[in-house]
């Protein structure tokens, strides 16, 4: 194997046995297998579907990116198994169903991604855009992660910060500003996890809109950021 460090593939050449002799061996019909071993034994799907953007939790679960999956239910490890629409395989099935590939084609890809051995020039396999579907909820993922660590801390003011006389009006900011915004926030992150995709899209689509990523991340990055260390995110898919 042979790699640069910033992970690019070297151009060099290994003493005695070339990259290029074991690719093009690899290559040919009687040989497709070594490839195909190669892959499978350097790589997990686990490590692929993190790679092309699938979130895969503590547990080994993800979001199934085959099918309209609301809550976790594919197993991810060595192979990847989906309770809900029962799909399984290796990682090369794995990667040649995400990017609609040949199997020989997504074991090609996966050596060139994960820098198993060099491709000779022009039989790379071509590197497709992400499905607008795993880019979507990548982006949702990402979001929720925000709104849950904004979630935590309006809780946390809400509770440090509350008065402690009810009949006091001289109220703390931080406490008035929890109490305004927690129900609309916990209800956006409830029905990004529960909703319909087209209701999950209209939701993420008024987030954009009001900016509120941007000024949510202001607030968490303004001297807060020991919110994030108070524990593990909720975990509302339960």
């Amino acid at each position: 194997m042979i790699r640069t460090q910033d992970g690019e593939m070297s151009s060099c050449r290994v003493i005695g046995h070339t990259a290029e002799s074991t690719i093009t061996k690899s290559t040919t019909g009687g040989n497709m297998s070594f490839l195909f071993t190669q892959v499978k034994s350097q790589v997990t799907t686990r490590q692929a579907a993190e790679r092309y953007g699938v979130q895969v939790n503590h547990s080994g679960m993800a979001c199934c990116p085959f099918h309209d999956d609301r809550h976790p239910s594919m197993k991810i490890d060595e192979r990847f198994y989906c309770f809900g629409c029962h799909t399984t395989g290796d990682v090369i099935d794995f990667t040649a169903r995400l990017f609609g590939l040949s199997l020989y084609d997504a074991a090609k890809k996966l050596a060139n991604d994960f820098n198993i051995q060099p491709l000779p020039p022009g039989q790379s396999a071509p590197i497709p855009k992400l499905p607008a579907a795993v880019i979507e909820r990548k982006e949702e993922q990402r979001v929720l992660k925000i709104l849950i660590d904004y979630e935590r801390l309006l809780e946390k003011w809400k509770e440090e910060f509350a008065p402690s006389d009810p009949k006091d009006e001289n109220l703390d900011d931080r406490f008035v500003h929890a109490v305004h915004h927690l129900p609309t926030l916990s209800d956006a992150i409830d029905r990004l996890f529960s909703s319909d995709p087209d209701e999950r899209k209209a939701i993420m689509d008024h987030i954009r809109n009001i900016d509120a990523v941007a000024k949510i991340e202001a607030i968490l990055n303004d001297g807060c950021q020991e919110v994030m260390n108070d524990g593990p995110e909720k975990d509302r898919a339960a």
